[in-house]
């Protein structure tokens, strides 16, 4: 499915480029109504890396050479650069589009994520319009963006 249109999106984008490790927890698709709970930091699953693009208060885009099709979940790290943090994330692929295809390069694919937890919390409960800023918040921007920025912060 393609990527939405910016016109169609809900919420505003931020760039980011942060280093995501990705797991996809059931390879295997059942026409069954439940999932099987596994501990996303077991080491016997396989973990892929991407890098992300954008962010809003619900959502992820992030780039890698693994093709995720719509409606797979993931378990998902975001790395930030010059720290230690890291935050864990369960969400469902929304889209893929692939975006480098040439006899010289690997396919690359752009992957759009709906981003349900963050760190143990609900997103979508923590999405509210910021009033001294006016923009759309979350409890998953602030957790990047936030995170970014004290890490980033020059001590005076």
């Amino acid at each position: 499915m393609p990527s939405p249109k910016p016109d169609q999106r809900k919420l505003p984008r931020y760039v980011t480029d942060v280093k995501v490790n990705f797991v996809l927890p059931y390879e295997i698709r059942a026409e069954v109504d439940f999932g099987i709970e596994l501990d996303p930091k077991e080491k016997h699953l396989q973990k892929y890396v991407g890098f992300s693009r954008n962010i809003s208060a619900q959502g992820l885009c992030f780039e890698s050479n693994v093709e995720i099709k719509a409606g797979t979940l993931l378990w998902l790290e975001l790395h930030l650069p010059d720290t230690a943090q890291i935050i864990f994330m369960h969400g469902e692929a929304r889209w893929t589009q692939v975006i480098t295809v040439t006899p010289q390069t690997p396919k690359t694919f752009l992957t759009g994520v709906q981003i349900r937890i963050v760190d143990g919390i609900d997103v979508e409960q923590t999405v509210y319009f910021d009033q001294k800023y006016h923009v759309m918040w979350s409890e998953l921007l602030e957790r990047v963006l936030g995170g970014f920025a004290k890490a980033h912060k020059k001590k005076v």
